[in-house]
């Protein structure tokens, strides 16, 4: 064999191994998401909109777990409202209307708030059609945007909440 076959060879395996230890499995947010995390359980509260009810419904699959009567409340407040619309007139029908879907969690254990996080998810869907049409519209923008904000939600309590912990951190 030649040197230089000699040499790619041995580059070549040099390569392989340093490859291969950067081949792991690990959780998304590193060991925070532990079995601390798995074990998380929470009182939901009763909705009082069905925003509410989609984002708890949510959030309720994404922490299965049976809680017991000394675990925390997990609250939801949320509310839809219409954010500043297209200026442009350029299509005579149809314009383009903007929702928000504004969801805020509080986790609350013996009355001291625990972890809490404010999120948001805008949507839009075409107006100025027939009423029932608009109306339809606008529910299931309303629905998908909550759908939205419970993710964002679900992916911030998996960031920051900590069990038995009461956050410090910057919302």
């Amino acid at each position: 064999m030649k040197r230089r076959d000699v040499m790619s060879l041995l580059g070549g395996a040099l390569l392989a191994g340093l490859l291969s230890g950067c081949t792991s499995f690990a959780p998304v947010y590193g060991d925070r998401s532990s079995a601390s995390l798995a074990d998380a359980r929470f009182n939901f509260a009763p909705p009082a909109n069905r925003l509410e009810r989609i984002i708890l419904d949510r959030l309720s699959v994404a922490f299965p777990n049976q809680a017991g009567p000394d675990d925390p409340v997990l609250r939801v407040s949320a509310s839809s409202r219409s954010v500043a619309s297209a200026l442009s007139d350029a299509f005579a029908v149809g314009r383009p209307v903007n929702v928000r879907v504004e969801a805020r969690i509080a986790i609350v254990q013996d009355g001291e708030t625990l972890f809490a996080a404010t999120r948001f998810a805008d949507s839009a869907y075409q107006g100025g059609k027939l009423s029932p049409t608009n109306l339809a519209s606008a529910r299931g923008v309303e629905e998908q945007a909550a759908e939205s904000a419970a993710e964002a939600l679900r992916a911030a309590i998996l960031a920051g909440y900590r069990p038995g912990l009461v956050s410090t951190q910057p919302r």
